[in-house]
């Protein structure tokens, strides 16, 4: 019996602390405005410290950042509890009522899910509409009430503050900084001095204009909201650094009489004018004001030294590495192209280039970097690429070896070392292949040029031949002028329109077709075939062609370019537009 009772009291207890354990899903209780932000909260109280909460798919929102994970602790009758709070910023794409689904834990096992909640999305017209409904029967904020504190009216109603998603970091993991403008009034603020961010790289994603706007619920006062910039700081080194004020000028117009309107604000980078050259407006009072935000201290964290890797330099987040050659066969010393990618999350603004153990017979140059970054995303996500251009001084089979890449992760606080796979590069000795090529049409050119000058002669015999029988006619018959035909010149824009049908496309496509349409113009035009389509042959004959060397640069660099996109399937639309506007300028001085 006494056993029963003990296994009894067991199980009540067992009962009594999963039934402590709460998990909820807090979303916003106000309407969203569509086209802003708002955070989604899964919140865990008295839960084990090492659960890690899977999100659902975050259906007809946006994605912005997250998860944001905090740390703290609630009061309860039997002292305090943990509390784990996960934290998702999404976007508002259209109005409508939309369902935020629950999110799971598992503990001991066993699958746990939060509650689903129930976000309502607006207009911006509908919100505006609601404001004026609202406050319809109240006098508005700009009126100033006898005997009211104008300036104990301003610091209730407009100021700024700064908010970070952390205080506390490893070097280089990024901290999240927002710096907001709050007003119900009618205002005009200038920002006088931007924070200095001193020991941090600083990666501007939000800046004034952008016109980033919201409405805000503080204390049952709904505020217009500014976002004047947000950065990601990513620190340089470990210490106590400070986020030092941002300092904004202010004037404020009030109204003596009561009205009812609605505020708007003004927020510019300069200086405001002064009162002394603007004409007063009956009832109307300007106050002028300094506002700022609190300093906030950021801890930066050494990362550890224990196992830290021999190649570390500094990256810190989650990657992949990749390796690939743009060409696997070259001729001796052909310009050839390397292209090593790291993508993932982190610190990409302050990755530096992997070191290359290039083999012997080599000769390498200083990489060029090339982002394709998503600068809405926190840390920053995408790639980075480093394209190294090497040329082979003999010919042979080389084995490019493994490229290694150590970085240092905030998810599992571990080093991890990463490499790409060794790469086989073909050279063989077509140089030699080309000057006999060379030599040989050089041969038959000066041939023709002698069949040329005797078919001349010949040619000019018969001429004065004919002339003196015109001459000697006695009736000369009228004479029809002789029409030279003239040779029909490349149109570069009709030459170039397959690559212009190819911008849109989302793909390593357009690279290919202008690479072969800029090579398969030079054949033309400088009479190139077989093993003298290199460039090394393409520079003589353009040099011979009295092509001056700016244009012939430009050109290589174009044909660079169009490699490098047609290894990293990149899509940008700006540089297509911009490699065909240079391409057609280019090929067309070629042509004059």
């Amino acid at each position: 019996m006494k056993r029963t009772v003990t296994i009894f009291f067991f199980l009540l207890l067992v009962v009594q602390g999963q039934a402590q354990l709460s998990f909820k899903t807090i979303v916003p209780q106000q309407p969203v405005i569509a086209g802003e932000s708002f955070q989604v909260q899964y919140i865990i109280e008295d839960g084990d410290n090492t659960m890690n909460v899977k999100p659902p798919v975050f259906s007809h929102f946006r994605f912005v950042a997250g998860p944001h994970l905090y740390r703290g602790s609630v009061a309860s009758v039997n002292g305090s509890k943990p509390l784990r709070n996960a934290v998702y910023t999404l976007e508002a794409v259209k109005p409508g009522r939309f369902v935020v689904q629950g999110a799971t834990i598992i503990i001991n096992g066993k699958t746990i899910r939060s509650n689903d909640a129930l976000v309502l999305v607006i207009s911006k017209e509908e919100a505006d509409r609601k404001f004026d409904k609202e406050n319809r029967n109240r006098p508005s904020d700009y009126f100033l009430r006898p005997g009211e504190d104008a300036f104990e009216k301003i610091r209730q109603n407009l100021f700024v503050k700064v908010m970070v998603d952390k205080k506390a970091c490893f070097v280089g993991e990024p901290v999240l900084a927002t710096f907001k403008l709050y007003s119900r009034l009618e205002s005009k603020s200038d920002i006088v001095k931007n924070p200095g961010f001193y020991g941090f790289t600083v990666y501007d994603m939000v800046n004034l204009s952008d016109k980033q706007k919201a409405t805000e619920n503080i204390n049952g006062k709904l505020f217009d909201v500014h976002t004047i910039r947000k950065v990601q700081l990513y620190p340089l080194q470990a210490g106590v650094f400070t986020i030092d004020a941002m300092e904004v000028k202010n004037k404020v117009e009030f109204s003596k009489s009561a009205v009812n309107r609605k505020t708007e604000q003004e927020i510019i980078e300069g200086v405001l004018s002064s009162n002394e050259n603007e004409t007063p407006v009956e009832g109307i009072e300007v106050f002028e004001t300094d506002i700022s935000t609190a300093p906030v201290i950021i801890t930066v964290k050494p990362v550890p030294v224990k196992n830290q890797p021999t190649d570390f330099n500094g990256a810190t987040g989650r990657f992949t590495i990749a390796a690939a050659l743009v060409k696997s066969k070259l001729s001796r010393n052909e310009e050839g192209l390397l292209a090593i990618t790291v993508s993932g999350k982190g610190n990409f603004i302050q990755l530096s280039a992997p070191p290359i153990q290039w083999p012997a017979g080599t000769e390498s140059f200083e990489p060029t970097v090339k982002d394709d970054l998503d600068k809405t995303s926190n840390p920053l996500t995408g790639s980075r690429t480093f394209l190294y251009l090497f040329v082979c001084t003999k010919p042979g089979k080389y084995q490019l070896p493994r490229v290694s890449f150590s970085f240092f992760d905030t998810d599992s606080n571990n080093y991890k070392t990463i490499a790409t796979k060794n790469l086989e590069l073909l050279v063989g000795n077509e140089l030699k292949k080309i000057q006999v090529a060379e030599k040989q049409q050089v041969a038959i050119g000066e041939k023709s040029e002698k069949t040329a000058r005797t078919t001349g002669i010949v040619v000019l015999l018969l001429g004065l031949l004919i002339l003196s029988y015109w001459v000697f006619r006695k009736k000369e018959p009228e004479t029809v002028p002789l029409i030279q035909k003239e040779e029909p010149t490349v149109s570069v824009s009709n030459l170039l329109e397959p690559a212009y049908a190819a911008i849109p496309v989302d793909d390593n496509g357009f690279y290919s077709i202008l690479h072969g349409i800029i090579w398969k113009f030079a054949a033309d035009k400088f009479a190139l075939s077989g093993s003298a389509m290199s460039k090394q042959v393409l520079t003589s004959r353009m040099k011979e062609a009295g092509i001056a060397g700016d244009i012939i640069e430009n050109l290589f660099q174009l044909l660079n370019e169009c490699e490098a996109g047609m290894f990293t399937n990149a899509s940008l639309l700006p540089d297509k537009k911009r490699m065909m506007s240079e391409a057609k300028v280019i090929l067309e001085k070629i042509n004059a």
